[in-house]
């Protein structure tokens, strides 16, 4: 009878000992779904704040479509004011090319370079 005891016990023992192992083992599972759950709140968040600045790009857009705008409405009146000067910069610099190619025509023996000195 002890013996019948003894292996009772022996059993009950080492089916506590099984359980201690799941137990462990599902603490450590445990611990790992709290920080994976920790994980997902902390990507939501992260999300949220992304689509806060998102909707923010989006709600300058029309603002900043309306700089761009006038910006080009601006470079372009710009533009046409600059024409005129343009004219008249190409005007006197083909005026100035005449001038100064005929001016070489008439002192062509002038512009040529002295003779070389002797090596000193």
């Amino acid at each position: 009878m002890l013996d019948f005891a003894t292996n009772a016990a022996r059993s009950v023992l080492g089916q506590i000992g099984v359980v201690e192992h799941r137990v462990e083992h599902l603490t450590a599972v445990e611990d790992k779904l709290h920080e994976a759950v920790g994980a997902l709140h902390r990507t939501s968040a992260s999300l949220d704040r992304h689509v806060e600045a998102v909707e923010a790009l989006g709600d300058s857009l029309p603002a900043l479509t309306a700089a761009v705008t006038h910006l080009c409405e601006q470079l372009t009146a710009v533009l046409e004011m600059a024409a005129p000067v343009e004219a008249a910069e190409r005007e006197v610099e083909g005026g100035l090319r005449r001038l100064l190619h005929l001016g070489r025509r008439r002192h062509g023996a002038n512009t040529a370079l002295p003779p070389a000195g002797p090596a000193r």
